[in-house]
């Protein structure tokens, strides 16, 4: 038995992130030739018919939660096509899309998730998976895409007026926004679709979402190839946390990572913490033994502005020494 409270909230919270993800701007300039592809960008029109559906959506959000957060088949009605729900940020986001290209007004989903194998010279039976396509579609013209999806949270370490792609990196430093472009532009979209798709033609195309993060304080650094739209926060060392105004009041949600596109709202939100407390069990868990990297916490005011449009509270990620 399931709680109709919690699937309500788990319901609602889905319908806030897919409108998150389908109406915030590109994380990438959408302009010809910023990129080796196409960076996609959905019309105005094409915004008007999803922002409609959205809203229709949000009023009856079970399709939705039974797709993100399909209930495990019985033996009695299995179903080959479920699959458990993923923690990992980027499969729910691409869960998310791949219901808006089922189900939505403006595009038609062909084929979700295509692996792609290879098989080694001489060795017809044995193949190896070499990658994946995220979706092929339509949109309502006809013409075909062959989309990869990207949601990315950047850190901007640059100085001064001017940053470049390697100046921003991941929360857990791990990845970059340069290498992220190039596996995305110079491998992932160079894939041509197999069997029985291939002899269709396919324009490829970066769909980017996500929010760039820029030192506290500093000056919003110009970045080719970046959208001029794009969303942004905040970033801060954890010894610096002081210099936040209202950090010792208990205004501040801490953001689990599976959240980041659209943190929760209250009630059912976090609870609410200083800045300072946040801070200090950040050094706790820097710490353990369990975790030896290098911790970032992303945090939003509760009491800021919390309105439903796609930029919501700008947030603030606090993070050990670089």
């Amino acid at each position: 038995m399931t709680d109709p409270a919690v699937d309500a909230a788990r319901a609602a919270h889905a319908a806030r992130e897919l409108r998150w993800l389908l109406l915030s701007p590109p994380l990438l300039d959408t302009v010809s030739g910023a990129h080796p592809a196409v960076v996609q960008r959905f019309s105005d029109a094409e915004r008007q018919s999803i922002a409609a559906w959205l809203d229709e959506l949000e009023c009856h959000p079970e399709p939705l939660l039974r797709f993100v957060h399909p209930s495990r088949p019985s033996a009695a009605a299995p179903d080959v096509r479920w699959r458990a729900p993923s923690p990992r940020l980027g499969r729910r986001a691409e869960r998310l899309m791949e219901f808006f290209l089922r189900e939505g007004p403006t595009h038609r989903l062909v084929a979700a998730n295509v692996a792609l194998r290879s098989a080694p010279h001489g060795e017809r039976n044995a193949r190896t998976t070499i990658g994946e396509i995220d979706f092929l579609l339509q949109d309502a013209q006809g013409r075909r895409w062959q989309w990869e999806l990207a949601v990315k949270f950047y850190l901007c370490t640059a100085r001064g007026a001017r940053a470049e792609a390697a100046d921003f990196i991941g929360p857990d430093r791990i990845d970059s926004l340069a290498t992220k472009l190039h596996k995305m532009f110079d491998r992932q979209l160079r894939h041509t679709p197999p069997e029985p798709w291939d002899a269709q033609a396919w324009t490829p195309a970066a769909c980017t979402r996500g929010r760039l993060f820029y030192r506290w304080g500093d000056a919003v650094p110009v970045t080719p190839g970046v959208a001029a739209d794009h969303l942004r926060g905040g970033w801060i060392e954890r010894e610096r946390l002081g210099e936040i105004p209202h950090a010792d009041q208990p205004v501040w949600q801490s953001v689990a990572r599976s959240d980041w596109m659209a943190p929760p709202l209250p009630p059912g939100a976090a609870p609410a913490l200083t800045l300072l407390e946040v801070g200090r069990a950040m050094d706790a868990r820097a710490l353990s033994s369990d975790h030896p990297n290098p911790t970032a916490t992303l945090v939003v005011r509760l009491d800021a502005d919390a309105a439903s449009d796609t930029r919501g509270r700008e947030p603030l990620f606090i993070v050990s020494p670089f």
